[in-house]
């Protein structure tokens, strides 16, 4: 009796196992996923900035000056949107899987106000305190610095090694002996 049970467990366990998805099914089903994706996130920056405004100007009497410190976190990654399946290309008899993914971008940018904060401002002679509209005005100039640095940053490259770690790790799980990672040539921002 108790070989029987040991034996229906056994032939269920064997059909169980026997009946799920081959690893190449799995590699397919994830390749899938991967294109319906909208973003894959693989690396953040926080970054201190300085924003700075002098406006001297000749015709005015007296200095008007304001200095910023401020606080940004982007988020770098590849934008699965523009990943298909068909850029996966798959050699079984070399075991070799190469996958061209999209240039990593910049995803997500956030400067939050809260972590803005005057260090320095300086008003004399004639001149007026700097508005409300200019002091907004100044973080959306530092928002636009920021974007324009980030070829210069390094995020790019980091973003797209960690990606490639990703995607070789999760490809090679599925039984390749050879992973080929590409991304395709130019950056944006």
């Amino acid at each position: 009796m108790r070989t029987n049970k040991l034996l229906m467990y056994l032939l269920v366990l064997i059909l169980a196992t026997s009946c799920g998805p081959s690893k190449e099914e799995l590699m397919h089903q994830r390749v899938q996923t991967l294109s319906e994706m909208a973003e894959l996130g693989t690396i953040e920056y926080t970054i201190k900035k300085i924003i700075k405004c002098n406006s001297d100007v000749w015709y005015k009497y007296g200095d008007r000056k304001i200095l910023y410190s401020s606080v940004a976190y982007l988020k770098a990654g590849i934008d699965m949107s523009e990943f298909s399946p068909e850029n996966v290309k798959i050699d079984k008899a070399n075991k070799t899987i190469t996958a061209t993914f999209p240039k990593a971008k910049l995803l997500s940018m956030n400067m939050p106000l809260e972590l803005i904060k005057e260090e320095y401002c300086r008003v004399t002679g004639l001149r007026d305190e700097f508005s409300t509209e200019e002091r907004l005005l100044l973080k959306q100039q530092g928002e636009a610095a920021i974007r324009e640095d980030v070829p210069n940053l390094g995020i790019l490259e980091d973003a797209e090694n960690s990606a490639k770690l990703f995607f070789e790790t999760m490809f090679s799980k599925f039984g390749y002996d050879k992973v080929i990672v590409n991304f395709e040539n130019e950056y944006e921002n």
